[in-house]
Formats: C-alpha cells, structure tokens, sequence
C-alpha cells in the first residue's frame, strides 16, 4: 500500500511538473538548444527578441521626437543589448537605464512602484539608494507567458502625461513578446494638509 501510494504522490508531482513547464516562457523569445542546456536557464530572454524589443521602443521615441536609452538584462543580471540614440548622448540616460533595469531585477517589479512610494514618502529617497534601488519609472521585468524573462530599463526621455521612458519599454514589450502585466497606476496626490 505505501509503494502504491509513493507511486501514486510521484505521479501527481509529475503531473504538476509538467503542467508547470507547459506554462513557461513562450520558446520563440528565450535562448533554446545547446545553449540553454549549457546555461542551465530555459527562460532567459534571446538576443533577436532583445534586439527586436529595443527597435521597437526607438521607433517609438523617435516618433515622440525624444531620445533614449535602452538596456535589457537577462535573469542574471548579464547585458544582452545596450543601445543608445543619438538624441540621448548624455551619459546619465545610459546610466539612469542600467540603473532602473537592475532595480526591476532586483525587485522583480516596474520601478514606479518605489517611485511612486517616495512620491508618497519622501523620507525614504535615502533609504531606497541605500538599498541599491534608484525608484524612478523605466524599468520593469519582461514577461512571457508566466515567466520572467528579463528586465528592461529605459532612460533619457522628457516624461509627458501620456508619453514616458516606462511607456514606451511596455508598449515596445508588448508588441514584441505580447501582453505584459499592466503598468502600475500613480496614486492620486494627497492634498497638503
């Protein structure tokens, strides 16, 4: 009766095993093959997707009229591309990129959440930088399926109420690799007291 029952739990595991990994990253996004196998890591976003998702944001800046830069990290914090528009030649928007990138990957969030959370509580701008985070908006995780796959940052754009550095790496994430989670919403200002 125990073998049939640590036979049946086996089963069950392996089920749920395999139901998981049929949920993992779309594999036209991620590296695959030999390469993956060498990684150790079936869910890291590729170079063609990396390139193709910092095309798409460009092209988007450049319609806005704006530079920028793009950075976009694999799951262990290694660059896959970094790219730089001519309009954002100032060493801070490659800077502020890598910076909001790395925060995304450390918190596994879109940094406007801890921008917004010293938007509400300016003491903690201290203890954010402390803690390694730069909690300005542009840096978020990249999804596929329900997967992380990566982390994009993005910097060196004028923010506009309808156009920002977040904006333009979740729309460019969103037409390249398909629905990402919904960007985080601004809480509304309290009033001065």
């Amino acid at each position: 009766m125990r073998v049939q029952l640590g036979l049946m739990t086996a089963a069950v595991m392996a089920l749920g095993i395999v139901g998981a990994a049929a949920q993992g990253a779309d594999p036209k996004f991620v590296v695959t093959g030999p390469a993956a196998k060498e990684l150790g890591e079936a869910n890291q976003i590729n170079a063609a997707t990396a390139k193709a998702v910092v095309a798409a944001c460009e092209k988007m800046a450049g319609e806005h009229n704006q530079g920028t830069a793009i950075i976009i990290l694999d799951n262990f914090g290694n660059v896959v591309i970094q790219h730089r528009m001519d309009m954002a030649s100032r060493r801070t928007a490659i800077q502020t990129a890598e910076m909001k990138a790395r925060t995304a990957l450390t918190t596994r969030r879109p940094t406007s959440l801890r921008q917004y959370n010293v938007e509400a509580n300016p003491n903690l701008v201290g203890r954010e930088f402390s803690m390694g985070y730069f909690p300005t908006a542009g840096g978020l995780p990249i999804w596929s399926r329900d997967q992380i796959i990566g982390f994009i940052g993005v910097g060196g754009m004028n923010a506009t109420a309808d156009w920002s550095d977040e904006i333009c790496g979740h729309t460019a994430l969103t037409q390249v690799i398909g629905a990402q989670p919904p960007l985080p919403v601004r809480p509304a200002r309290r009033a001065a007291q």
